[in-house]
């Protein structure tokens, strides 16, 4: 069974921190001693620093949830989706618009899965984000990381996002783990970020294949980044597991 992108990077993060605290301790200890240590370690951190705080965000953050709101998210993320399941457990009635982009079209996944809760939804590309924006009441993100100047690191396309909403004056929520807070300071998208396949900027699933065959163009480059960021200006709140912050 193919696993979920969050559950995913735990597994890689898990495996990481342990071969990194099994480094330290094995000076002072046997490697068996060092890796039950640094396994116990781990499996603390991810329960009280993600699973937990996953429960109180997605409680605090559903609180804001009103009956008859529409609400808005883009992409995919694993605590705006406990957040709008916890909504809808407490007998909220509210729709949900779940605006992807390509080329990951990650809303998909999420939209099969809210729908399945019992959860109206949605579903557009970015090109109509301008049309459904008007109807919205408030816009729920995720985040992959938090600066320390205030700005959000996120999935490509949540700063048009962020950006839409605060032309049409609608409040934007980010839900974000404390873990993901970091002492770095991003003004844009280029100097830090991850790179994706550029073939996957090439194919488009259709019958016709504009960019086939795109290498052999010497003038012809695909920039595929995974991330983008969010000044901000453009967030009205941050909810943690320590509480709501205004920005």
């Amino acid at each position: 069974m193919q696993l979920c992108t969050h559950h995913r990077k735990l597994l890689m993060l898990k495996q990481r921190l342990v071969m990194g605290l099994v480094l330290v301790y094995c000076g002072y200890l046997s490697i068996v001693q060092s890796k039950s240590l640094a396994t116990n370690f781990i499996d603390t951190f991810i329960k009280e620093r993600i699973h937990l705080a996953d429960i109180v965000i997605a409680s605090s953050g559903a609180s804001k949830i009103e009956n008859g709101d529409v609400i808005l998210i883009h992409a995919r993320s694993h605590v705006v989706e406990m957040l709008l399941r916890v909504a809808h457990d407490e007998g909220k009635r509210f729709k949900v618009v779940i605006v992807d982009s390509r080329p990951l079209l990650e809303g998909k996944h999420l939209l099969r899965r809210l729908a399945q809760y019992g959860i109206t939804c949605t579903y557009v590309l970015m090109n109509a984000l301008s049309y459904v924006m008007k109807d919205i009441s408030k816009v729920v993100l995720g985040a992959a990381a938090m600066m320390q100047n205030g700005s959000v690191l996120s999935r490509a396309g949540t700063s048009m996002v962020a950006m839409m909403a605060q032309q049409y004056n609608k409040p934007v929520l980010v839900a974000c783990e404390t873990y993901k807070f970091t002492e770095r300071a991003l003004l844009d998208s280029f100097c830090y970020n991850s790179l994706g396949n550029p073939d996957d900027l090439a194919h488009t699933g259709s019958n016709v294949e504009t960019l086939k065959g795109w290498r052999e163009v010497p003038a012809l480059k695909l920039l595929n980044l995974h991330y983008d960021v969010t000044p901000r200006e453009m967030v009205t709140v941050v909810v943690t597991e320590r509480g709501k912050f205004l920005i």
